[in-house]
């Protein structure tokens, strides 16, 4: 182990190292460059995989060594190589026996690692803890819903896909310094008064919107396609990365892509779990709910569920509907199966996405249907040129925003605005991409 340590952190013999990463090399050469805030407290930041956890630690290690931290205090490990919650317990404590003064400790996808909640725990009990800064990435929250470390000193955060916001200050950085009028808008008029400062940015918006449902939120796939195109590799990297974490987990490989299959034929559709089951001949519902669920904590997609609109009570045993994480993951399953998601859906989903960052978001289906309820308001995404008023359902929701692609105006009296979609997802910038920033 001992060995292994020395190896991965090549600043403890030579601090200047740490710019011959690879990682830490892509990310200096990138135009804009992408970079992270650290934070020295206690973290564990979960997401999917390839998103930019490891180079979010890497430039982390060179950002402390910048800032004058002993290289030699500083101990990256990656949890591939271990086997279980005793080995980072071992780890960590001769690292930091061996270390006088504040440490700082990486332990990089370590969420396979079996009972890594323990050592975890563990170190956060120990008397070493009070000069230890510790984050610790993941790619499965699984487990973590039923434990958050109580009592301890850590917070647990998503690090998810680069929400639009800023993929679009990527594609144009002088989007990033535009000031709104309402920084944190929460009703129609808010959302439509910060949309009229944006419609001079129009072209350049709509212009990033479609660089974003390519690239999605990935760092290496928005600077590939900014470069020319995204490579086949990319693709099955996403995929290699997704399936991959299915098996770990003990699940059938088969079963998963089946119903990854049965998920883009019917793309924002709503589903039962009888029906899918029955359609794709998986055995039972129970085994559809369990591997919907499995996609949720391995950040595949979302379940969005109907809701009661006069108590906002989910209805869980009704008819759900399922969206993708994010872009690339369906670019990368529809050429996988030839299986071409119209964007009006793909759209819907992204939408979703944004929303479900910031608020619980379900979907209402009466007499009328409307895509997504998010906190107070009610959200209808109708991806063409002219809406109208009437495209909003009269349904019983007070806050209505109605999301078209380049029509922009305010209606009093329903309480009504209406605002192209890239201005609407500009506005939604979400606590999960905080760490990033772009220069």
């Amino acid at each position: 182990m001992e060995d292994l340590a020395l190896v991965q952190n090549p600043w403890w013999s030579d601090e200047d190292s740490i710019y011959l990463d690879e990682r830490v090399k892509r990310a200096l050469s990138k135009k804009p460059r992408l970079f992270y805030r650290f934070e020295p407290v206690n973290k564990v930041l979960i997401g999917p995989r390839q998103v930019g956890k490891t180079t979010y630690m890497k430039l982390s290690i060179l950002n402390l060594i910048e800032s004058g931290v002993n290289p030699r205090n500083i101990l990256y490990f990656s949890g591939d190589l271990l086997r279980d919650y005793k080995e980072i317990v071992s780890l960590v404590r001769s690292f930091l026996r061996r270390t006088p003064g504040e440490a700082y400790v990486f332990l990089d996808e370590v969420t396979f690692v079996g009972d890594w909640e323990r050592a975890v725990k563990f170190l956060l009990d120990s008397p070493l803890a009070s000069r230890m800064v510790l984050q610790v990435t993941g790619s499965t929250s699984a487990g973590l819903k039923r434990e958050s470390f109580p009592g301890r000193s850590i917070r647990i955060e998503e690090f998810l896909p680069l929400d639009f916001r800023l993929v679009a200050s990527i594609y144009r950085p002088k989007l990033r310094g535009l000031e709104l009028p309402h920084p944190n808008p929460k009703t129609p008029r808010e959302f439509y008064e910060n949309s009229l400062e944006l419609y001079p940015f129009l072209d350049e918006l709509l212009g990033a919107f479609d660089l974003y449902l390519s690239s999605g939120g990935y760092p290496s796939s928005i600077y590939e396609l900014l470069g020319g195109e995204i490579p086949p590799e990319t693709y099955e990297m996403v995929y290699n990365a997704t399936i991959l974490d299915v098996v770990k987990l003990g699940r059938s490989e088969r079963i998963a892509l089946s119903l990854i299959l049965g998920l883009l034929r019917r793309y924002g559709d709503r589903v039962s779990l009888n029906s899918l089951a029955k359609e794709l001949e998986i055995g039972s519902h129970v085994t559809v709910r369990d591997y919907l669920e499995l996609f949720e904590e391995l950040f595949i997609g979302r379940n969005y569920f109907q809701v009661r609109l006069h108590d906002m009570t989910p209805l869980f045993r009704r008819e759900r509907k399922f969206y993708f994480l994010d872009p690339l993951l369906i670019r990368t399953f529809s050429k996988l199966f030839g299986v071409a998601v119209d964007d009006s859906r793909l759209i819907e989903g992204v939408v979703g996405e944004h929303l479900k960052r910031l608020f619980p978001t379900y979907y209402f289906y009466g007499s009328k249907e409307i895509d997504f309820i998010a906190g107070n308001m009610g959200i209808e995404v109708k991806w063409r040129r002219s809406v109208s008023p009437s495209d909003f359902p009269r349904v019983g929701v007070r806050n209505k925003i109605l999301l078209s692609k380049t029509d922009l105006e305010f209606i009093e009296s329903r309480n009504l605005a209406i605002i192209p979609v890239p201005f609407f997802l500009f506005q939604l910038h979400s606590a999960s991409s905080n760490l990033a920033t772009v220069s």
